[in-house]
């Protein structure tokens, strides 16, 4: 659902950092807008391409993203609920256990996810026309290491990030509850919360995208050399580039991740109250009412 958001993004961080040379070669030799916009034989990237290639542009790369994401986040979390575990068998309190427990899970599964993260940039940027195209031109180029690029930065934009959200998230939940005086809160103040600490770690966090994707898409030096280039070239609002896009697009992540984290904790748990149903709470009042008039009628 938010796969467009993403290639908005990477293009315009891309745009930003690899694609500046290719765009001026383009704006010199061309005289109107093709249908295809092309430069020595490669589509220009550029997000005026979705007007003349229609929505399918803004999904490249989304079977990658979504293949993706299934080891991803199975091994991301079966980490959390081990190092979860251990730290709280320590008597560790509850906001160190959750901020240390995810960062360790984001760090492991950055090995599985940085992979999938640079074919699905490069096939959005179009440097290959498909995911397999992607996997197999990377490999041949520049071997297994080449799936790599980006591994660093991606560890020190995710740690971080997690570590803000997951932080700000719990103390805006502790507030609320003491302000409202009640246990269970409802299900829009957890979206309301959850997309607010996700937009502010993905403000903090986007000099450090950015860079990544710079690297995952042809840039090849060290990471503060990448980011030095980045301010020589753009200025310090280029490590800001794609900044609003991805603000919303972690802002719908997390809200989403949070208001579902609660509803099915409260699922899964053992012993279940009223409040924990997943049916809105004024079609289960219907149904027990006509529940209770046929049984009396009966």
């Amino acid at each position: 659902m938010i796969h467009p958001l993403d290639t908005i993004k990477t293009r315009l961080q891309v745009n930003k950092a690899t694609a500046a040379e290719q765009l001026r070669t383009w704006r010199r030799t061309s005289k109107k807008v093709p249908l295809d916009l092309y430069v020595r034989g490669r589509r220009v990237v550029h997000l005026r391409n979705v007007v003349y290639r229609g929505p399918r542009d803004l999904y490249l790369g989304v079977f990658g993203a979504a293949l993706g994401t299934l080891p991803t986040a199975a091994l991301y979390f079966a980490t959390y609920e081990w190092c979860k575990g251990k730290l709280e068998a320590r008597g560790c309190g509850q906001a160190v256990t959750h901020v240390a427990s995810a960062s360790v899970g984001a760090v492991l599964s950055a090995f599985v996810k940085v992979p999938s993260d640079s074919i699905r940039h490069q096939v959005q940027a179009y440097f290959f026309p498909n995911v397999w195209q992607g996997a197999k031109g990377i490999v041949r180029q520049e071997g297994i290491r080449g799936l790599y690029h980006g591994l660093l930065p991606t560890m020190m934009r995710d740690v971080p990030e997690i570590a803000i959200q997951f932080m700000l998230y719990e103390r805006l939940r502790q507030m609320l509850k003491r302000h409202r005086g009640v246990d269970k809160l409802r299900t829009y103040e957890h979206l309301a919360m959850g997309a607010f600490a996700g937009a502010c770690a993905a403000t903090a966090t986007t000099p450090l995208d950015c860079a990544k994707t710079a690297l995952q898409c042809g840039t090849r030096a060290p990471l503060h050399q990448v980011m030095s280039c980045i301010v020589q070239e753009h200025g310090v609002g280029g490590l800001f580039a794609g900044m609003g896009v991805r603000v919303a697009q972690t802002a719908i992540m997390s809200a989403a991740f949070f208001t579902l984290f609660e509803v099915w904790k409260g699922q899964l748990k053992r012993q279940r109250e009223p409040e924990d149903c997943l049916k809105p709470k004024m079609w289960r009042k219907k149904r027990d009412h006509v529940w209770k008039r046929q049984f009396v009628s009966a």
